[in-house]
């Protein structure tokens, strides 16, 4: 059931729908959206607010509808259905119908997982595309028929113009000749046929046909004589071309009635796009949000503001508001305080919704089906229907009450105001009585005190209050649930300029109850306001904190960016400091060869080199900075010495994986077993997985921690080179294949105990069994991760160097 026009216009309706169609662009969106109405079914509401929900997500993503040209083709698809003549100007502009159409399709039906409402509201058959192309080829871009429309057509337009040009050619003959007596060197038409202006006093030495005279009849138009066989040539070819043009229209007038259902589809497609992107404007404007219908009879309005007053530069105060069927919100408090805005919020709410308008409310509101809205604001006096403010009131109501029934909104202005207040207030309160028991949802403003009291007494009425601030003497507009308010008559006319010695005099004449229940009503707005203050502190201060605790995270995260950018200079610095200590080396080694330097002076060059490696090697000083400042986040935590029991799985970081303890820890060090190694440990780089699930998990984090690790692992030539020195090299030359592996093992527990990355073993090349078999070995040890054989210069194929997981 539609709202009543009484209701319309109390609500202010016709305003809203102004302000949609300010913002559709084609006069059809415009017409329609000037004309929107409220669904008469939840089910027509709910698919309407779909529609409007896809598409303000669509525009908010920056992705909005597409619009194109949208002239108005309803009379022209209405003479093309009924046979009757149309203009390639009209066909034109119903191929301009056709390709918005295609537009709005393809955008639509390539988002129809996403967005299913808009997909079926915007479709339009595809079968137009053949359309459109005919169109295309047989319709200029300035509307006209073009000259490939037919081979006839583009035949009689070179003939019609190649006579043209003859016989303006014989025109320019006689303007030459009789250039004496022409008024002016210019040819012109008239009733179609080409005349020249010859002066009215010498038009007998023009031989030809006057075909008229100017408005003072000094000039008369001559058709030449030999021109007049011309220019009936010329009206031959024009009929012939005529005609084929006639053909031309209505063979493509045929062709589009054939499709006239599909193009009335498209042109309603292409309004309800347009129609949409009014409604989004809308919404974006108002910031806001598509609350979908339900069908309970309900309206939870979180910071709702009233459109029509969100939109002004001034803007409007949010508040919360809630009602449901059967309950009766009574709000009071003074003039102008903003009683009537709540009531028209709470019913623009409701009709918007129909409407599939978006709501000015904060998500998580909710808004039910209400079906009627009645609502009666404002001064209805008539003298021309003999009717008082109070007779106009009584005669709404009465009409209320007749039409009301469960899920009705009923929204009342000043209820029974106009006449005597305790038969007012009477009045007024059994009304309320009689919608709340009838199932209405029932706002309702008042100064009465019977109606504030009701909520004390009956739990289907609800208090509610406007503000005003003494301090300011002027209205908050901030509506208060659960506090009736005071109407604070007296503050009002002060600060509308009564004198203050009238308004001293009445506070004198206010009975002495009245000034005490004024006292106590300030009191508790002003408590509820102190309260609401305070909370507004305390929502403040939990932001703030929020704010600066992502402050202090960002803080934290750039300080750790820019330390690791420090240690990534001073590595790169000390990386170029090891490579040129190798380069030393290898001139010592070269001047040793030579008999040039002593021993001593070449362990010395590898002490060097062995310092400034393990500080650049990935587990050395400047490794272990770079790991403090990896992000944290695997769920482990330091181990406790009685939690270090024989059998318990441990991660250790340096190792980069999970290990058995095989000891209780004795002096600060725990002995592990990692696979086949055994070795010692330090407890306090110990860590515990929080249960057996996320051991798996802390392994794969301790592999996946160093990408560029995993890489070289795949690659092993591509990794650091180390140079190869005694102390990282193991001879097992000369030792059967099983000794010389278990030796491998030995060395390897020894190279992880060090805290080094990579070593060398020394297997010559012999058979090149042995060689075979500790290559197998190194590649199936788990704590390897690459290795191969040594560069010629650390001793070739006879050595084969290797890097251990870290």
């Amino acid at each position: 059931m539609q709202p009543s026009t009484k209701s319309i216009h109390d609500l202010e309706w016709p305003a809203l729908t102004a302000h949609l169609a300010a913002r559709a662009q084609s006069a059809q969106a415009q017409q329609r959206a000037s004309e929107l109405a409220p669904s008469d079914t939840l089910d027509e509401a709910r698919e309407r607010m779909r529609r409007t929900a896809e598409a303000l997500r669509a525009a908010r993503d920056g992705d909005p509808i597409p619009n194109g040209p949208l002239p108005d083709v309803t009379d022209a698809l209405l003479r093309i259905d009924r046979v009757a003549e149309v203009t390639a100007l009209e066909l034109y502009q119903v191929r301009e119908v056709i390709r918005t159409a295609h537009t709005i399709r393809r955008w639509s039906q390539s988002r129809k997982a996403a967005m299913p409402a808009l997909a079926a509201a915007l479709n339009s058959d595809p079968a137009l595309d053949r359309l459109l192309a005919t169109l295309d080829q047989a319709i200029d871009p300035d509307g006209t028929l073009a000259d490939r429309a037919s081979a006839d057509l583009a035949r009689c337009r070179r003939q019609v113009h190649d006579m043209r040009g003859r016989v303006v050619a014989r025109l320019e003959e006689f303007m030459a000749k009789y250039a004496a007596v022409l008024q002016d060197r210019f040819y012109t038409l008239r009733d179609g046929r080409y005349v020249l202006p010859v002066r009215s006093d010498s038009h007998i030495r023009v031989p030809g046909i006057v075909h008229g005279s100017s408005g003072s009849g000094a000039t008369l138009f001559i058709e030449p004589r030999p021109v007049v066989l011309l220019g009936n040539q010329l009206k031959v070819l024009t009929a012939e071309m005529e005609r084929e043009e006639a053909r031309v229209l209505m063979e493509l007038a045929e062709r589009c009635r054939n499709e006239i259902r599909g193009l009335e589809e498209a042109h309603e497609a292409c309004v309800t796009a347009d129609l949409l992107g009014a409604i989004v404007g809308l919404a974006i404007d108002l910031k806001a949000e598509a609350i979908e219908p339900e069908a309970e009879p309900v309206l939870d309005l979180r910071r709702a503001r009233h459109p029509l007053l969100a939109l002004t530069p001034a803007g409007v105060v949010p508040n919360d508001l809630a009602l449901r069927s059967g309950k009766v919100l009574v709000v009071s408090g003074p003039n102008a305080g903003g009683k009537t805005v709540a009531l028209k919020t709470l019913g623009l709410a409701a009709m918007m919704v129909r409407a599939g308008l978006a709501l000015p409310v904060q998500e998580g509101s909710r808004v039910g089906w209400f079906d009627p809205v009645f609502c009666d604001v404002g001064d209805d006096q008539s003298l021309a229907r003999n009717l008082s403010t109070f007779s106009a009131h009584v005669s709404n109501l009465a009409e209320v009450l007749r039409g009301v029934r469960p899920g009705s909104l009923v929204l009342l202005d000043e209820l029974a105001g106009g006449t005597d207040p305790e038969e007012g207030s009477a009045l007024a309160a059994a009304v309320l009585e009689t919608l709340a028991a009838r199932g209405a949802a029932v706002a309702v403003t008042t100064h009465y005190e019977l109606l504030k009291t009701l909520a004390v007494r009956d739990d289907r009425f609800v208090n509610a209050s406007v503000g005003f601030d003494l301090a300011t003497m002027a209205p908050t507009f901030a509506v208060t649930m659960g506090v009736p308010g005071a109407s604070s008559a007296l503050a009002v006319a002060r600060r509308f300029g009564v004198p203050e010695d009238v308004v001293e005099r009445a506070r004198g004449l206010l009975p002495e109850h009245a000034g005490s229940r004024e006292d106590v009503l300030r009191r508790l707005q002003d408590e509820e306001r102190g309260a609401r203050l305070a909370r507004a502190a305390v929502e403040d201060e939990s932001r703030s904190i929020t704010a600066l605790r992502v402050e202090l995270e960002a803080e934290k995260h750039a300080l750790r960016a820019k330390e690791r950018e420090r240690l990534s200079r001073e590595g790169s610095e000390l990386a170029g400091l090891l490579r040129r200590a190798r380069e030393e080396l290898r001139d010592v080694q070269a001047k040793l060869r030579r008999k040039k330097v002593t021993e001593e002076d070449v362990r010395e060059a590898e002490r060097s080199v062995n310092e400034v490696a393990k500080v650049a090697a990935l587990d050395g000083a400047l490794g272990r900075g770079l790991e403090l400042l990896k992000p944290a986040g695997t769920g482990r935590r330091a181990a406790k010495e009685e939690e270090l029991r024989p059998g318990v799985k441990v991660y250790v970081p340096r190792l980069g994986n999970m290990v058995e303890v095989l000891e209780a820890p004795s002096r600060g060090q725990l002995r592990v077993a990692a696979g086949a190694l055994k070795l010692m440990v330090a407890v306090d780089e110990v860590q515990l997985a929080p249960s057996a699930g996320d051991e798996g998990g802390a392994a794969e984090g301790g592999r996946g921690r160093d990408r560029s690790a995993t890489a070289a692992a795949e690659a092993p030539g591509e990794m650091e080179r180390t140079l190869r020195v005694d102390s990282n090299t193991c001879d097992v030359r000369g030792l059967r294949a099983d000794d010389a592996l278990g030796m491998v093992d030995t060395f390897l527990d020894r190279v992880l105990g060090m805290g080094s990355t990579s070593g060398y073993v020394l297997h010559g090349h012999g058979t090149g069994a042995l060689k075979i078999a500790v290559r197998e070995h190194l590649k199936r040890s788990p704590w390897v991760r690459g290795s191969r054989a040594a560069d010629p210069e650390d001793g070739g194929d006879a050595f084969t160097v290797f890097w251990l997981k870290g």
